[in-house]
């Protein structure tokens, strides 16, 4: 007998069953690598995320103190902000009140020799305004001229106009810087008094009026007289400073700071400081007025008066009024 075979179905088997145990011992070493990493990677993840916290949490501490520093600094801020604006408004109240008494009390001495007084002061910066209270209608004198000057600079041609065969300027020069009373009377007759006295109205200058020719101050004078007030002067001031910039009332500031007669409101006032006024002069008669242009607080400056007894002493107490306000702004 020949030696005994093992089927070939058996062999297959065996190599199936080999096959089949090797399989699952790969697949198990596959899936517990698999879940060992995940296991791990999950970990890791854990571990970060715990950081994240952690570190979300110290940078949420760290600021809040800083923030909490940046509201106390904003409050300190505003808080010395507030006080700042206080002290500025009881700086600026005091200094008013000081302003006034002072300039009230240089006032005083204008009605030591002169039977009626008006007078006004008004600051541009602060918009203070210290005044007689007491406008009414009276003696213009010569202030009459910068109301005349106000009208002609209005009309047609400006500056350019011809009058008797000279510009207007040549005029309104002498009229202004020297109180020449031919100039005047030449910018009278050539306007006309109703037109001048209307456009006055219109211009709500109420109390102003030209009722006569200019005379010479040492004529007695019966008739009308030429009229302003306190309120008219210290409007048309304003209206010169407010168009300082621009035609005409540049050009009138420009006539009035080239004033050549400088014995009341300027004659005290620091030579560095521009005064641009005109003065007038008639019998009992001391009037000035101008602008007061300082670099601090420019002003406008309103001195009428009539009655005068003493010219010197009249003159000399308006000359201290305007330095009383300047050095008191």
């Amino acid at each position: 007998m020949g030696r005994h075979s093992v089927p070939k179905e058996t062999k297959l088997g065996k190599y199936l069953a080999a096959s089949l145990i090797a399989f699952l011992l790969i697949s198990g070493i596959y899936f517990g690598v698999t879940r060992l990493n995940d296991s791990a990677e999950k970990s890791e993840k854990a571990a970060a995320n715990e950081r994240q916290t952690t570190l979300e949490t110290k940078t949420a501490d760290s600021k809040q103190p800083t923030d909490q520093k940046n509201r106390q600094t904003e409050s300190t801020a505003s808080s010395e902000k507030t006080i700042t604006k206080t002290s500025e408004k009881k700086t600026a109240k005091t200094t008013a009140t000081q302003t006034k008494k002072a300039v009230v009390k240089a006032a005083a001495d204008l009605t030591k020799n002169a039977g009626k007084v008006y007078y006004g002061v008004h600051y541009f910066k602060n918009e203070q305004t210290i005044s007689s209270e007491n406008s009414e209608p009276t003696i213009a004198a010569n202030i009459i001229e910068l109301f005349i000057m106000d009208y002609a600079l209005a009309q047609a041609g400006g500056s350019d106009q011809v009058i008797q065969g000279k510009q207007l300027t040549e005029w309104l020069t002498p009229m202004i810087q020297q109180n020449d009373l031919g100039a005047t009377n030449v910018l009278i007759d050539h306007y006309g008094m109703e037109n001048l006295n209307a456009y006055f109205a219109a211009q709500g200058y109420s109390d102003t009026r030209i009722e006569h020719r200019m005379i010479d101050i040492n004529v007695p004078f019966e008739a009308g007289d030429n009229y302003t007030s306190l309120d008219d002067c210290m409007k048309l001031l304003k209206k010169i400073y407010d168009g300082r910039k621009k035609v005409p009332q540049k050009m009138m500031l420009e006539m009035l700071t080239g004033q050549t007669i400088r014995t009341k409101l300027p004659k005290k006032i620091p030579a560095d400081c521009t005064v641009a006024n005109i003065t007038g002069e008639q019998q009992k008669i001391e009037n000035d007025i101008g602008l007061v242009l300082t670099k601090e607080e420019p002003f406008a400056i309103v001195v009428l008066t009539r009655e005068v007894s003493d010219i010197v002493k009249t003159r000399n107490a308006i000359a201290d009024f305007s330095l009383a306000a300047t050095l008191n702004k």
